[in-house]
């Protein structure tokens, strides 16, 4: 929409109260347009015309006297943010050449000259088989003077008929003419105004027919920057003085018909849309729902229009209308009416007295039940999720738990091999009677040592399978030493070394224990079952560093690496190279899990030049 601020001028189009005549004149000439607005404070309190300084010229004023006494025109203010079109009636019912333009406090924001709203008028406005001779009043007879006349007598003339210029005519034919700012000019250059109009007036003059259509004549007068053309006869001979106002007062019905049928066009196109669309008036004292498109009577009925908004959205107004007053638009602001969901999306615009609100209504009660189904869909996803990483938690600790007994047996070999030899010391001694009271000391308190060993051993393997979940600090370096003692009895076995050599009691971290514990074991056992085929001792080497306030654990073995194959897919559940000897393929999975889920870390894998690595971030 355009507004009138969009084609308004300020540059010399106003003084201050404190300005002389002299002063408002030569404004006024700089400007070209007749008129000067006079501000007190920037609020407009007068106005000041060529039709006024030439009344003062003539009444003899001395024009180094102030302006303000003699501005007593009555100001015609319109808001700047009013549309151009509401200012063609503005124009046309106060007679007025130009419009003075203020904004919410009332001070001046420009001028609007009448010729300045030409541009905004569409043919509709004025038709094109719309010819000069309809415009004319033809009961007003055309006004002249011979070329010899003072520009005192004319200036006379044109005070006495209240007109703004004269024809220059000889011998019934027009040589020129004479405006109010030509006089204007010529007292400003200090020429003296008994001179003839001949020496000063403007030729050739601009003359059309009277049966030119009048979209010529507009287009003329605009391209010559004229407020008035000559009209001639179909002899060819003057008849009348056309100006902008003629054109103006003719189209004022016009116009009002053209924003009527405009309007009219506009809500049959708003009818045929899908979506509900409101209007709503809001004044100082009331908001009302003027009307709304056949979508919305679908919807809400013919009973919302002339009521309150708060009868449509009840409790939701008040939060919908703080918004919109805040942020001058709503996007998709969801209300619930008669059991169906409804996106609002609008605007505020404001007028002069009133705002203007404009909302589009959509219908999402379909896309609610899908996206509740959805959310349904998501939660019992998530719920199987979490059953099924349960399920393979429990699988990778039966696995881990078949593992153990077998590290067990590794444990409980030689304490039970040293145990039968007590035992078959005894049965010798006592065979050759040897057995004394200090020896069955000596040999039961060896294997009371041995038995002692063998239940620390179990309290162990008891410990570290606890379902201990407890989120807490605790010691890095004492929980992979746990998980190396478990299964050291398996390393000696197939002589692999472990070198680590992190104190306790210096590298905390938050998160379950136990749990991390499991992840060292699941990597020891992958490296142990890697290095017990190969011919070359094993080692595994397990170190701790403090990187940028992060702890990392490397995990490396000399085991040949990963397949090229499977590395990229290391961590993805039921991947192993161990099937035929009992491999799940759950363990690595399972210790991403915890490491990335459950202590918020991260675990990669990669080869060296002697085999695998995998570093542990932990924050």
């Amino acid at each position: 929409m355009n507004t009138l601020a969009n084609i308004a001028h300020k540059k010399n189009f106003s003084i201050m109260d404190s300005a002389t005549i002299s002063q408002a004149m030569d404004c006024m000439l700089k400007n070209k347009n007749g008129s000067v607005v006079v501000l007190n404070k920037n609020f407009p309190v007068g106005i000041v015309t060529e039709s006024m300084l030439l009344k003062l010229l003539q009444d003899g004023v001395c024009f180094d006297e102030k302006i303000l006494p003699y501005a007593k025109k009555p100001v015609i203010t319109a808001h700047y943010n009013r549309p151009v079109e509401s200012a063609f009636e503005l124009v046309v019912t106060n007679n007025i050449r130009r419009l003075v333009l203020v904004d919410d406090a009332g001070k001046y924001a420009g001028t609007v000259c009448q010729e300045d709203l030409f541009s905004f008028l569409e043919e509709d406005v004025y038709k094109v088989d719309l010819k000069v001779n309809d415009l004319l009043n033809h009961d007003v007879n055309i006004v002249t003077v011979l070329p010899q006349t003072s520009l005192f007598d004319a200036l006379k003339q044109m005070s006495a008929l209240k007109i703004g210029s004269v024809i220059v005519a000889k011998e019934k034919k027009a040589v020129g003419i004479v405006t109010e700012k030509d006089i204007l000019n010529a007292s400003y250059n200090h020429i003296d105004l008994n001179t003839s109009v001949e020496s000063l007036m403007s030729f050739p003059i601009v003359s059309v027919s009277i049966n030119e259509a009048v979209t010529m004549v507009i287009a003329l007068m605009q391209k010559h920057s004229l407020r008035h053309v000559l009209v001639n006869n179909e002899q060819g001979e003057m008849y009348a003085l056309l100006t902008n106002r003629d054109i103006f007062k003719h189209i004022k019905g016009n116009v009002a018909r053209m924003l009527e049928i405009k309007l009219r066009h506009a809500k049959e196109i708003m009818d045929f849309l899908p979506e509900a669309i409101i209007e709503i008036y809001d004044t100082p004292k009331q908001q009302v729902i003027h009307w709304v498109n056949r979508k919305a009577y679908e919807y809400f009925g013919s009973e919302v229009v002339e009521k309150h908004p708060e009868f449509l959205f009840q409790e939701s107004w008040k939060e919908l209308y703080t918004t919109l007053k805040k942020e001058k638009k709503i996007i998709n602001f969801s209300v619930k009416i008669k059991e169906h969901n409804f996106e609002f999306s609008g605007s505020l615009s404001k007028n002069i007295n009133s705002n203007y609100i404009k909302l589009i209504a959509k219908d999402v009660t379909k896309h609610e039940s899908i996206k509740q189904r959805l959310k349904n869909e998501i939660k019992e996803e998530n719920r199987l999720r979490v059953e099924q990483e349960y399920l393979m938690m429990q699988q990778s600790k039966m696995a881990s738990m078949g593992e153990m007994i077998g590290h067990i047996a590794h444990q409980w070999r030689q304490p039970l091999a040293q145990l039968g030899g007590i035992f078959m010391n005894l049965e010798s001694a006592y065979a050759f009677d040897e057995l004394d009271e200090k020896y069955l000391q000596v040999r039961l308190s060896k294997a009371n040592e041995i038995i002692k060993y063998m239940s620390t051993t179990i309290d162990d393997f008891r410990l570290f399978f606890s379902p201990n979940r407890v989120d807490e600090k605790f010691d890095l370096a004492l929980c992979i030493q746990k998980a190396i003692q478990i299964v050291s009895a398996a390393l000696d076995y197939y002589h692999i070394t472990v070198h680590f050599d992190a104190k306790p009691n210096t590298y905390f971290i938050q998160g379950s224990g136990s749990e991390f514990s499991q992840v060292i074991l699941n990597l020891l056992n992958n490296s142990k079952d890697a290095l017990a085929i190969q011919t070359q001792s094993g080692e595994i080497n397990i170190d701790i560093s403090d990187e940028n306030g992060k702890l990392i654990v490397y995990f490396c073995d000399n085991g040949g690496g990963i397949k090229l194959s499977i590395l990229p897919k290391i961590f993805q559940p039921y991947t192993s190279t161990k099937y035929e000897d009992g491999g799940t393929g759950i363990g690595l999975y399972m210790s991403q899990l915890i490491v990335e889920q459950k202590m918020n870390g991260k675990i990669i894998a990669y080869n060296t030049e002697c085999g695998a690595c995998f570093k542990l971030t932990l924050s």
